[in-house]
């Protein structure tokens, strides 16, 4: 009975350190996954936007960083103070809104701005790339300025319906003539996590040192009975000299 028990002691144990391991495995197998799946991915085809996304909805996860086409005419300008674009720079934006063919309209950054951009009169067919709304102010908005760009803050009853996000620019035609523009740099937006990735090694870490504790678990009695064999003979030796200091 007591080589059964203690033969069922040790394969619990050692199931159980097994189990700790391939959690922690899984977990690291789970972080590698994202780092794969966010990780920038070659360009895709040009694609109209209409193919993509829906107006008045969500911008798709599919359709951020795509390269698009759309054709309209522009009705409105903004300018988006203190924009981030590469290298960390601060610049503001000509920030125009494509109103299409269907009657849905879509923001459109067109380039670094110079001075007060002009009206632009005539048919406008662009390609650019496709990104979701900022989330955040970067500056304070004064009017015809926007604080972000961001298709609610230009929502109204003359555009009831916009698609959510918004395009930069990469080629801009009006009435069929090739803009001149100062572009502004439009590389793929990381849609890494990166606290869904530390948190996944986090777990890594506690399930792999919860299998360490489980290794050197067998020894703490050891430790503990030695420190009181220890502790015992101190004790008694203690004892001892007392009692031949008594009897002195």
């Amino acid at each position: 009975m007591k080589i059964l028990k203690t033969t069922g002691l040790l394969i619990t144990w050692l199931l159980l350190i097994y189990s700790c391991f391939e959690l922690g495995m899984w977990q690291l197998h789970r972080a590698q996954d994202l780092n794969v799946v966010t990780a920038p991915q070659p360009d895709q085809p040009l694609i109209p936007l209409e193919q993509v996304a829906s107006a008045g909805k969500n911008l798709p996860i599919k359709a951020v960083n795509r390269i698009i086409s759309a054709e309209g005419n522009y009705s409105a300008i903004y300018i988006a103070r203190d924009q981030k674009i590469a290298d960390e720079k601060i610049a503001d934006l000509d920030v125009r809104l494509l109103k299409l063919s269907s009657g849905h309209g879509v923001l459109v950054a067109r380039a670094i701005l110079d001075q007060q951009g002009g009206e632009i009169t005539g048919a406008v067919s662009i390609t650019g790339r496709i990104y979701p709304r900022q989330n955040v102010d970067r500056a304070f908005a004064k009017p015809g300025e926007l604080p972000r760009i961001d298709p609610a803050l230009v929502v109204s009853k003359e555009n009831p319906f916009l698609y959510d996000g918004y395009i930069v620019l990469k080629s801009e035609k009006i009435s069929g003539q090739i803009s001149n523009l100062s572009l502004i740099p439009s590389g793929q937006i990381s849609q890494r996590l990166p606290g869904f990735y530390w948190q996944h090694i986090s777990y890594v870490v506690v399930w792999w040192f919860m299998g360490l504790l489980l290794m050197i678990a067998p020894a703490f009695p050891q430790f503990r009975a030695r420190g009181d064999r220890v502790n015992n003979s101190a004790n008694r030796r203690v004892k001892k000299n007392t009692k031949v200091g008594l009897k002195k």
